[in-house]
């Protein structure tokens, strides 16, 4: 998928996999060096569940990925995973709080990989489009919802932001 958007749109990307906390906590540490602030979107594919992803047998609730803590700013976060935005609107607050993201989206419903993959695509193409901001967010809602109102409803996507 984002060979396709790179190859399709020219949007650059950095592919990395982690299957322990430890990995992913490498990760989260490296892309928030300086030299990674050109790619503000972070996808995170996993397993999911209600408020929470699975990395390798770990199941983490998002609130508790501390890796994350106050790294977020200027930044979006797509969690590509089963029902992790089932949550509470004060549980995606104080995520939002903690980290600084200036969004988080995902889905709330069991999904198919194929209808997610196909959202996905035009998820972080319109994503990528503009410099993340609270306006920019809103914008990115309003063109998603014009171009594939169906697909998002069907699967549940959601966006969270710190304005609610």
């Amino acid at each position: 998928m984002l060979e396709l958007i790179r190859f399709q749109w020219g949007v650059p990307s950095i592919y990395r996999t982690a299957s322990t906390r430890d990995e992913f906590r490498r990760v989260i540490n490296e892309w928030v060096k300086a030299k990674y602030r050109s790619y503000p979107i972070l996808y995170l594919g996993f397993h999911g569940f209600r408020g929470g992803i699975q990395i390798g047998t770990e199941h983490i609730p998002v609130i508790d990925l501390f890796e994350l803590a106050g790294k977020g700013r200027g930044r979006v976060i797509h969690f590509g995973a089963c029902e992790t935005v089932k949550a509470p609107k004060r549980f995606f607050d104080q995520f939002l709080k903690m980290t600084g993201f200036t969004a988080v989206c995902g889905f709330r419903n069991e999904v198919d990989w194929l209808h997610s993959t196909a959202l996905e695509i035009l998820i972080l193409d319109e994503l990528s489009k503009r410099k993340v901001s609270p306006r920019s967010i809103r914008a990115f809602q309003t063109e998603l919802q014009r171009m594939a109102g169906s697909l998002t409803r069907h699967l549940g996507f959601h966006v969270w932001t710190k304005s609610g």
